[in-house]
């Protein structure tokens, strides 16, 4: 298939462009994509940060509501004061708090905000780590059809008379999330909460099903171990997300937070299509420039070429009319100047061959009446010999008589 000039220029034009044009675009578009995403990593990781502050700060509060509560119980003298103090507090922080008691100082329960039998806690962890750390915050239950725990709280305080006692408290933790729920996460998270154990504290899944793992509950216990931000892509087996775990160091919990990549780099998707856009916009600019500029240089050549066919059909009397005021319009005139040439050169020809016909047919007329002459000459002659043969056989006649 034959390729026109025209057609070869705008390829040449279009390849040209082309290249440097997606070679800055995807360089461009990689470089933006890189500082988006480095820019998306850190604001998640703030976000989850933030996230796991807000709850500790969440569950400190209660501490330091707890501390409060505990010094006023020690205003009290005797235990129905101090219950039905503590009956108060518990119907008024009735949506918070599932369960107040006050212990001695041998664990054992001497206060209850319900009528249940008292326990000793001597051995538990909400009476040990008190008298070690001064307080205690952890999980007391999971209950896995709501997802949600029951957190302890536990605080030392004294009475009057100097006796040591402790407070403590079990908030739930629906409470302390719904605090902080809201601002921080989507409804196509999946946050976990788990000791440093692996153990279920509490979790949150996507509202919708599309977004939810049975896998993940494994890879968050494979994060509880870490003690720093943790930011990495994870393969699920509802796609890849991105898995950010955060320690929270006052209550030994890991924060684990997944998120669908689709959903983060959202932004970078919409700078592909931008960057899409750009490129096309550019390639039609460049297609519609690429036109104009070879109609400038094309067509003067294309009226050329379309000269030399007429003027080699023999029509020397065509010129040809370009006026680009560049070494194409000079390129014509010496064309046509060259034109002009030929045909003197071919009517100075036909003279000389009008000239040399004419000479040719006097010489053929002189030559032609010489033949004549000479065949009449060769008549008279062959009549001549033919008399003299005669004569001669008259005479042998004569001389035998």
């Amino acid at each position: 298939m034959k390729i026109l000039l025209k057609e070869k220029f705008l390829i040449m034009i279009l390849v040209l462009a082309l290249i440097p044009l997606l070679t800055v675009s995807l360089l461009s578009y990689f470089s933006a994509r890189e500082a988006l995403m480095g820019s998306i990593k850190n604001y998640n990781e703030v976000l989850v940060h933030g996230m796991a502050i807000a709850i500790e700060d969440t569950v400190l509060n209660y501490k330091k509501t707890l501390e409060a509560i505990g010094d006023n119980i020690s205003y009290f003298n005797t235990i129905e004061e101090k219950k039905a103090f503590i009956l108060k507090i518990k119907e008024k922080y009735s949506y918070n708090i599932n369960f107040l008691a006050v212990l001695d100082e041998s664990g054992k329960e001497i206060i209850r905000s319900d009528n249940n039998l008292l326990e000793d806690r001597s051995e538990k962890p909400e009476f040990l780590q008190v008298k070690e750390k001064g307080v205690y915050v952890g999980w007391l239950s999971y209950n896995p059809v709501v997802d949600m725990p029951t957190i302890v709280i536990s605080i030392p305080f004294k009475e009057k008379d100097g006796s040591q006692r402790e407070l403590v408290a079990e908030v739930f933790f629906s409470d302390v999330w719904n605090k902080v729920l809201s601002g921080f996460t989507s409804a196509k998270d999946n946050i976990y909460f788990l000791t440093k154990e692996g153990k279920p504290v509490a979790k949150i899944l996507a509202t919708a099903e599309d977004f939810r793992s049975e896998d993940l509950s494994e890879v968050a216990n494979n994060l509880a171990s870490e003690e720093s931000t943790s930011f990495e892509e994870v393969d699920t087996k509802i796609g890849k997300l991105l898995s950010i775990a955060e320690h929270i160091p006052s209550l030994n919990w890991e924060l684990v937070v997944f998120r669908p990549t689709s959903e983060i780099y959202k932004p970078t998707l919409i700078l592909g299509q931008r960057a899409i856009i750009i490129i096309a916009i550019t390639l039609i600019f460049i297609f519609f420039a690429t036109i104009a500029l070879s109609k400038l240089i094309i067509e003067p050549i294309r009226k050329l070429d379309e000269g030399v066919e007429i003027i080699g059909k023999g029509n020397l009397d065509y010129k040809v009319d370009i006026k680009t005021g560049d070494e194409i319009e000079q390129l014509a005139k010496e064309f046509n100047q060259m034109t002009g040439d030929l045909k003197k050169s071919r009517v100075a020809l036909e003279d000389a061959n009008a000239s040399l016909e004419e000479k040719v047919k006097e010489r053929t007329e002189e030559l032609r009446k010489r033949l004549e002459e000479l065949e009449k000459f060769q008549r008279l002659t062959i009549g001549r010999e033919l008399k003299m043969v005669e004569l001669k056989k008259e005479i042998k006649k004569i001389k035998s008589l």
